[in-house]
């Protein structure tokens, strides 16, 4: 309900996944940046909530 016209959600936080979907691990050089959301995931009843959310709160 923030006045803000843009809100950012990690994907990860959305779908409640843990620390293997990490996109930065700090302190390493290697396996940064590696995670993506595949098409089944965005297909989640999570995502469809968000959407009515944003909708509701105008930013769409």
């Amino acid at each position: 309900m923030s006045v803000s016209r843009l809100a950012i959600i990690p994907a990860q936080d959305v779908l409640g996944l843990g620390s293997e979907a990490r996109m930065n691990k700090p302190g390493t050089i290697k396996g940064n940046w590696e995670w993506r959301i595949l098409l089944p995931e965005l297909e989640s009843p999570k995502f469809h909530e968000l959407g009515e959310l944003a909708e509701l709160y105008g930013r769409r």
